[in-house]
C-alpha cells in the first residue's frame, strides 16, 4: 500500500494552486480588459437609449464599425482619445472613483490595489 504523507499533499496542492495564479504582467492585461469592458459596457448602454447601431456609433466618432466590433469583442483595449469621442457622440461623461482595495486583495505590484467603484455615466447637464 502506498501512503502519502501530508506534506507531500500539501506540497501537490500547492504547486496545482500556483497552475491557476497570474503573472504581473497578466494581472495587468486582465484588469485592462475589464476597465474597458466596463466603459464598453456603459456605452452601449447609451447605445440603446439612442437607439443607434455600433455602425451609427462608429460613423458618429469617425471610426470603423469593425474597430468597434474589435473593442467590443475584448480583442484590442480602449484609449482615451476614444472614449473621449464616446463622450461627444452620445452626450455622456465618464466619472472615476478610486477606492483602496481591501486589505485581502493584493495586487500586481505587492502594494495596495486601487479599482474602481463602478464607472458612472452622467448625462451632461
Amino acid at each position: 500500500m502506498n501512503i502519502i504523507n501530508s506534506n507531500s499533499t500539501e506540497k501537490i496542492r500547492s504547486d496545482f494552486q500556483k497552475l491557476f495564479e497570474k503573472s504581473p504582467e497578466e494581472q495587468v492585461e486582465h484588469r485592462a480588459q475589464m476597465l474597458s469592458f466596463i466603459i464598453l459596457s456603459e456605452v452601449q448602454k447609451a447605445i440603446d437609449r439612442k437607439g443607434w447601431t455600433r455602425k451609427q456609433l462608429a460613423d458618429e466618432i469617425g471610426t470603423s464599425a469593425s474597430y468597434l466590433t474589435q473593442l467590443f469583442r475584448g480583442d484590442r483595449l480602449l484609449n482615451f482619445k476614444t472614449v473621449a469621442k464616446f463622450e461627444g457622440a452620445l452626450d455622456i461623461r465618464f466619472e472615476v472613483n478610486a477606492i483602496e482595495s481591501s486589505e485581502s486583495s493584493k495586487s500586481y505590484s505587492g502594494k495596495q490595489d486601487l479599482e474602481w467603484d463602478q464607472t458612472q455615466v452622467n448625462e451632461p447637464e
